[in-house]
């Protein structure tokens, strides 16, 4: 039986897109005046090579030209194999629905976990060519072995993942034919939450090893700063990036009893007692103003103009019809699962900008946050001068690179920060 898909649906699907558009215009402006960053002065970035050598910043720039180069290839990489999969529907789905005996549950989860394996081999080329530059340039110190078992973990779990995802979003398309983007809109919000919370324990440990801050002194640090930002810091964790990388960073994940602070063991291996505290002070400000929280909400909010932009393309590529209750119907469920997948990762691609755009914000807020609870700028601007040397990195981006790739502001405008504090102290 050869898949017939419905035609003279696309006025109802631009009605859709439209007012997916809009209603994610609207939740954009409403999350912008209700969870932005306040209070966060604005500062010019001092000029480059007063804080670094130009001539040394050549071989960051080669290694960081490269990255950027990797990064913006792999972007397209998603949707192009999604659309060729949902292109193909016709051929491959007969094929699905056999070997899932004509289950309804087997072709969603068949659809979900196959797309996620075969977009995970179709970005190998490129991972490998990130992980290999890296090596090179002495920043990624993984094994290879190592590599290609966190590259197998990953895939099976984004097959597991995603495979669970095609079955719901299979039963919502089969039993709620009419209102399953409503359904959808709610799945993502719970997934986005769920992830937030459950990341840290159920993650998380898949790809790092953590154990508990021994050094009393730094944990007498963390103890104080966290009384002067008014939280409370159940856990605060050293992770093991020495085994994959030489860069240095920290980071806050999860959410209520979840919630944890990560130092990478790099930075304190590498980094001065002060850098190390104004790091923390970083973190700390980001639970102080529940930037995890505010995030996740961002993202979870904006599942609903996503579900109206997917429901657009699966309407406008197989129509609104529901499904018959045989197999011709399973198999036009198959193709509007390939084609839901598809609009999932042009609306992910197309977040990214915003996103990024997002996290900058509290990136400033909390770096501001950071300065206020150290007292101690000098201690800023070595770190960010010493991020730079350990992890190759930039410190003015192309204006391009910051807008599309930059979760953080450029380390030359937070060294700009802590210096214009410096300077009004004097």
């Amino acid at each position: 039986m050869r898949l017939r898909l419905p035609t003279r649906r696309g006025p109802r699907a631009a009605l859709l897109a439209a007012a997916g558009i809009a209603l994610g215009g609207a939740i954009v402006g409403v999350l912008r005046w209700q969870l932005w960053s306040s209070g966060v002065p604005e500062v010019s970035a001092p000029p480059v090579d007063e804080f670094f050598d130009s001539s040394q910043l050549l071989h960051n720039r080669s290694y960081r030209s490269g990255l950027w180069t990797m990064a913006i290839l792999a972007i397209p990489i998603a949707p192009l194999v999604a659309w060729g999969v949902a292109a193909t529907s016709a051929r491959w789905a007969p094929r699905l629905d056999r070997l899932g005996r004509g289950r309804v549950l087997a072709v969603g989860a068949g659809v979900g976990a196959g797309l996620a394996v075969v977009i995970a081999l179709a970005e190998i080329p490129v991972r490998l060519a990130r992980y290999l530059w890296g090596r090179d340039f002495g920043v990624i110190t993984q094994e290879p072995g190592a590599w290609i078992l966190d590259v197998a973990k990953g895939t099976g779990l984004e097959a597991f993942l995603l495979g669970l995802v095609g079955v719901a979003l299979a039963a919502l398309m089969w039993w709620l034919p009419r209102a399953w983007p409503v359904g959808l809109a709610v799945m993502i919000a719970a997934l986005v939450f769920g992830t937030s919370y459950a990341g840290p324990v159920l993650l998380e440990p898949v790809f790092q090893r953590t154990a508990s801050l021994q050094d009393p002194e730094l944990r007498g640090d963390v103890v104080q700063l966290a009384d002067d930002a008014g939280v409370s810091v159940d856990e605060v964790l050293v992770n093991d990036a020495s085994a994959r990388t030489t860069a240095s960073n920290a980071y806050v994940s999860g959410l209520g009893g979840t919630k944890r602070i990560v130092i990478y063991d790099t930075l304190i291996r590498d980094a001065p007692p002060a850098e190390v505290r104004a790091v923390v002070a970083h973190e700390l400000a980001h639970v102080a103003r529940d930037h995890v929280l505010k995030g996740t909400t961002w993202a979870a909010a904006l599942g609903a103009p996503a579900a109206l932009l997917i429901a657009a393309l699966v309407g406008w590529r197989t129509g609104f019809a529901a499904p018959t209750r045989d197999r011709a119907g399973r198999l036009l469920l198959a193709s509007r699962l390939a084609w839901a997948a598809l609009g999932a990762t042009l609306v992910v691609v197309a977040a990214i900008p915003l996103g990024n755009w997002v996290s900058r914000a509290y990136e400033n807020e909390a770096d501001a946050i950071a300065l206020e609870l150290t007292g101690d700028p000098a201690a800023q601007v070595a770190l960010h001068q010493g991020l730079v040397v350990r992890s190759l990195g930039v410190p003015d981006p192309p204006r391009s690179v910051q807008l599309l790739l930059g979760s953080h502001p450029t380390p030359i405008e937070r060294i700009g920060r802590a210096s214009a504090q410096i300077e009004g102290a004097e």
